[in-house]
């Protein structure tokens, strides 16, 4: 159940950072449509839940004890 939260989280990371290229491109086209600030915040936004998307997947690998990322060859 974390990891399906954990992905939805970097997806929903991944999504805002193409939109916030696409809007930037389009920006470069045609200058004043995108606030500095609003792209600002929205790579923040990005940031953090690509962060919070990745704690939650290394929160999930940790919980099993550390003999699982050994090599027990």
């Amino acid at each position: 159940m974390m990891q399906r939260i954990a992905c939805a989280l970097i997806g929903s990371a991944l999504a805002v950072i193409c939109a916030l290229v696409a809007l930037l491109l389009s920006d470069a086209l045609a200058p004043g449509r995108l606030a500095p600030m609003a792209a600002f915040y929205a790579a923040c936004l990005a940031g953090g839940l690509l962060i919070l998307g990745l704690v939650l997947l290394e929160r999930r690998g940790g919980a099993r004890g550390e003999a699982s990322h050994s090599y027990q060859g």
